[in-house]
């Protein structure tokens, strides 16, 4: 990190930010006219349809498809427009249309809606550090001047900035501080985000739109809630400290408020340069990531909903840091029973209560057309990664398989979904299983999936060597181990 000007500093004059300021930001003042430009999305947006439809008498079938697809694709551009400055709605929102049905028939049709999205998951434009700098001073008061060096931001996200700091007994921390004035633009945000899914439930025919509108909302707000982060993050840090492949940096405490938070900084290398390093060490980040997101949901059902590149650093001791913990789920103790009930028949290959269960969850809306062996062989293409004996590769490729049998018509079970209504309890927990398949495909990990899996969910002893320190760390630890 570049020097502060800080250098020769009172300690006790509040270090200002060294990194260069962006471009100036106010609150969007488009929001109210936002809510108008949603409506032209949804009457273009059906006209293209039924013209479309229209001309399908005159076209083969491979064309109709073509034509029906080149209609969502327009749509993802006014979408990209619309929602450009809805930066925690339209991220959630465009993660949530990435792994559910919108109609989309091909694959490349699939692959170019996903970067037309792209704009979308991009970080938020930057403020002033003045401006920032402000929400600091105050939220702290005398306790600012603990902060003795600030350089960054070092990252920008929807709610906030990340600033890298040095505290007055010489710890590096990282600092995120929310922008002024957010609570009321998340919560305008919103309020078009749940307009536009309404304008939109027609189209994603397996999904319960409003439900959905409503789970988004519930974790953008959660994300503001810095008090509630500080608990799930606290939570973590004391579960896995010491862990062998997993490291969640320790708050601070006494600098956390409800808009500030402040941890030791985890100086890692970025998720994508795991690609330069050995198998060995790909493997052994991609097991402590599986671990991590995929076996705490199925442990503890406590989990970090959010499997990003961006959340996931790698240390020099080939540990796994874990940042960023707005977005953590705490299933109730009935929709817990319900996932590892659910993923233990998986794990044994018993589909008749597989289906059972995916009826009564209500999964599957139309038993008839989705027979117990229909829903193995679905289950087997988007979740087989897991499932199978032995070592198992993940590749981009596995990840987009996985999508293609998810979502897409192409997939062959398109029709077999009828009556399916998304659970939003639920919904979080498989776009955390999409995203974690997605991140080891960018490892090319390999791992005994399917053993660790039993092993998190108490069916069998440790699976790897991995999994054997894991043991020897918890004899150690007792019960307060992760």
């Amino acid at each position: 990190m570049a020097g502060s000007d800080s250098a020769g500093r009172d300690p006790a004059t509040p270090a200002r930010p060294s990194g260069r300021h962006g471009a100036a930001s106010a609150a969007p003042s488009g929001r109210i006219r936002r809510s108008a430009q949603i409506g032209g999305v949804a009457v273009r947006h059906a006209a293209r349809t039924a013209g479309a439809r229209a001309a399908s008498r005159f076209r083969d079938e491979q064309a109709d498809r073509d034509a029906r697809d080149a209609t969502i694709l327009a749509l993802a551009d006014d979408l990209v427009t619309v929602l450009g400055g809805m930066r925690g709605a339209a991220m959630k929102l465009g993660q949530l249309l990435a792994v559910i049905d919108i109609g989309i028939a091909g694959t490349s049709a699939r692959e170019a809606f996903a970067e037309r999205l792209q704009p979308l998951f991009q970080a938020a434009p930057r403020w002033t550090d003045a401006a920032m700098m402000a929400v600091l001073d105050r939220e702290l008061g005398a306790r600012r001047g603990r902060i003795t060096r600030l350089d960054g931001p070092i990252a920008s996200a929807s709610i906030g900035q990340v600033y890298r700091g040095v505290l007055d007994d010489g710890r590096e921390v990282a600092v995120k501080i929310q922008y002024p004035r957010v609570d009321a633009m998340v919560r305008a945000d919103l309020k078009n985000m749940r307009l536009l899914l309404k304008v939109l439930g027609k189209y994603i025919p397996a999904t319960n739109a409003a439900a959905l509108s409503e789970e988004i909302a519930r974790q953008v707000l959660a994300e503001l809630d810095f008090v509630a982060e500080l608990r799930h993050h606290r939570y973590f840090a004391e579960l896995f400290a010491g862990h062998p492949g997993i490291a969640v940096p320790q708050p601070i405490d006494e600098l956390c408020t409800g808009r500030v938070l402040v941890t030791e900084f985890l100086d890692g290398a970025p998720f994508a340069a795991a690609a330069d390093l050995a198998p060995e060490q790909r493997d052994r980040i991609g097991e402590a990531v599986y671990r991590f997101y995929c076996g705490e949901m199925y442990r503890t059902g406590r989990f970090c909903a959010d499997p990003h590149p961006g959340n996931v650093l790698i240390l020099p001791d080939g540990r796994a840091g874990f940042v960023d913990f707005g977005m953590t789920v705490h299933l109730t103790d009935a929709e817990h029973d319900f996932e590892r009930e659910l993923f233990t028949a998986l794990l044994r290959g018993e589909s008749d209560r597989v289906h059972a269960l995916a009826v009564r969850a209500g999964f599957i809306g139309r038993p008839d057309l989705m027979s117990a062996d229909d829903l193995a062989e679905y289950i087997d293409n988007v979740v087989g990664w897991h499932l199978h004996d032995g070592a198992v590769t993940i590749t981009p490729g596995t990840a987009r398989r996985a999508m293609i049998a998810a979502a897409l018509p192409a997939g062959g079970f398109y029709d077999k979904f009828e009556g399916q209504m998304l659970q939003a309890e639920h919904a979080l927990g498989r776009r955390t299983d999409m995203s974690t398949v997605a991140l080891l495909g960018e490892l090319r990990a390999t791992a005994p999936w399917r053993a660790i899996a039993c092993e998190v969910l108490g069916l069998g002893g440790p699976a790897t060597t991995m999994g054997v320190e894991i043991a020897e760390w918890r004899d150690l630890r007792g019960a307060d181990a992760g």
